[in-house]
């Protein structure tokens, strides 16, 4: 049997590859060499070995399912050690409780022999109160002493119950689980050498039940984003990964097993549908114009002047390597070893740390909500492919909220939310609305008007980008016109979204005025206003 623990391990987002490596003595001629106590759960067409040395050949490779039991005999062992640690600290804490209450029973009683014999020195004037005072002082100090050790000693304790309590448990399921048969999985491999020679042996294999995901502290000082790139790490593969080479890679599979291909399109006319009842009509056109409501953001005031924060510490920052499968993805390699044990907790680690240029400015939609909101438009400069994740924002040293990134390339622009910025005022009003009277069989006019007012009131300049719109048409006899915008939007979408872009001075106010029509048949009734 050779012994081969685990050399390296590449983490995907839903598997991962475990290698292992030992060293072997071959003799002259063919013998195997069978690598054992791998998971069940392996995928046996992915097992490689490779063998090196001089004067030898691998002939064949064989994967084994067996059973063997009491496969926990060491696992207990270990369990049963740390029931016995856990103890011993829970009644080395009992221990010192106790001899904190003994010190309590001796300072009570020193203190009411004292209080008798000071009050007898006092009667006969060998002492005063000051010196009452004093004795009182120094007793109270000491008692208090003694109940403030005594609560710390309760907290430990405590929490070392909680610990034995959760040892015993696990003891308690090991030894449950011993003498069952488990599934296990050996690894065959045949090598041929000319003469006796030392080999060196690699395994590897791909499981499941390993996975990871990244986690984002995006920090904003000025116009610079300070990414954290993290990863959190869970396997339950049946093995204890140790404190190896750990790399992450960023390669997944589609939603496509093969390479994706259409199909033809095909398009007919349209078969004649049977009416609605009208109260089924009138129930789905109203839930057609219901308006979207915004969520509410972060409430902080995001634009902040950070204060003057000390260096920060260097982080390990991963090396982006090749990841082996065709070009198709990332791979990651963590700089620190990290030990990830086969419970499905999650594990940290840092992928890599570094900074962005950010271009910060405000976004307006008076429409959905009188609120300014404070953002950064970043693009990503570094080599790293940004997946998708939670991400917690900072501005400064003050916590903004939580959000998520989605899948950002190199290169590519995203754009972060900073929470709401009530500094900056905006108000939309309705200014005008009327209707044209029409001849019968003529043609009416609807014109509407709005008015939106921006005011800064931040102790800097702030650039605003507000957001309005028109209606459009779905129907060629309704025209809709925009007849009026002060000023000029700089952009208007053929969906009629409109787009002003303000800059302010502290103290100052902007209006934006727009109007315009809508032109229909006078018979057609109008929804959607």
């Amino acid at each position: 049997m050779l012994d081969a623990p685990i050399s390296a391990v590449t983490v995907f987002r839903d598997g991962a590859r475990v290698q292992r490596s030992g060293t072997v003595n071959v003799a002259p001629g063919a013998q195997p060499v069978v690598i054992g106590g791998l998971p069940a759960g392996l995928d046996p067409a992915s097992v490689r070995v490779a063998a090196r040395g001089p004067g030898l050949a691998l002939l064949d490779v064989e994967v084994h399912r067996g059973y063997r039991t009491d496969p926990l005999r060491e696992d207990t062992a270990r369990l049963r050690s740390d029931v016995d640690r856990c103890r011993d600290l829970v009644q080395e804490l009992d221990d010192e409780d106790t001899a904190e209450q003994a010190r309590l029973s001796f300072l009570a009683h020193l203190s009411e022999a004292a209080a008798t014999a000071l009050a007898r020195a006092v009667s006969f004037g060998r002492g005063d109160h000051d010196d009452l005072a004093r004795m009182a002082g120094h007793l109270s100090a000491d008692t208090s002493g003694a109940l403030g050790r005594r609560r710390e000693i309760n907290a430990r304790r405590r929490a070392a119950r909680r610990e034995l309590d959760a040892a015993e448990h696990r003891l308690e399921a090991a030894e449950r689980q011993a003498g069952s048969s488990v599934a296990v999985t050996e690894v065959s491999a045949t090598l041929e050498a000319s003469a006796a020679t030392s080999a060196e042996v690699d395994v590897s294999y791909h499981v499941s039940g390993a996975s990871w995901r990244p986690l984002y502290d995006l920090t904003l000082d000025g116009e610079r984003l300070a990414v954290s790139y993290l990863a959190e790490v869970r396997q339950q593969t049946g093995e204890d990964w140790p404190a190896v080479e750990l790399t992450l890679s960023t390669t997944r599979r589609g939603l496509h097993r093969g390479l994706p291909e259409l199909n033809p399109w095909y398009i007919d006319r349209a078969k004649p549908v049977s009416m609605m009842p009208r109260a089924g009509r009138m129930a789905r056109r109203e839930a057609a114009t219901l308006t979207p409501e915004i969520t509410a953001a972060v409430a902080a005031s995001a634009m902040a002047a950070p204060g003057a924060l000390p260096p920060e510490a260097p982080h390990l920052t991963a090396e982006v390597v090749d990841s082996g499968e065709s070009g198709a993805g990332l791979a990651y390699r963590v700089q620190r070893p990290l030990a990830v044990p086969a419970d499905g907790e999650p594990y940290k680690t840092m992928v890599a740390r570094f900074e962005l240029d950010a271009e910060l400015d405000h976004l307006a939609v008076p429409v959905l909500a009188p609120e300014a909101y404070a953002r950064a438009t970043v693009t990503n400069t570094s080599s790293l492919l940004l997946l998708p994740g939670p991400a917690r924002v900072f501005h400064g040293p003050q916590f903004v909220g939580e959000t998520s990134l989605e899948t950002v390339a190199a290169g590519q622009e995203f754009e972060l939310q900073l929470g709401v910025d009530d500094q900056i005022k905006v108000e939309r009003e309705l200014r005008r609305r009327s209707t044209a009277k029409a001849m019968i069989g003529g043609t009416r006019t609807i014109d509407i008007g709005y008015e939106i007012t921006v005011e800064n009131h931040r102790p800097g300049q702030a650039r605003v980008s507000v957001h309005d719109h028109i209606p459009t048409s779905s129907d060629g006899e309704i025209k809709v016109r925009l007849r009026e915008a002060s000023p000029e939007p700089a952009s208007q979408t053929d969906l009629g979204e409109l787009t002003w872009n303000l800059s302010l001075e502290p103290g100052q106010a902007a209006t934006i005025r727009h109007r315009f029509t809508v032109e229909h048949p006078a018979q057609v009734t109008i929804t959607g206003l």
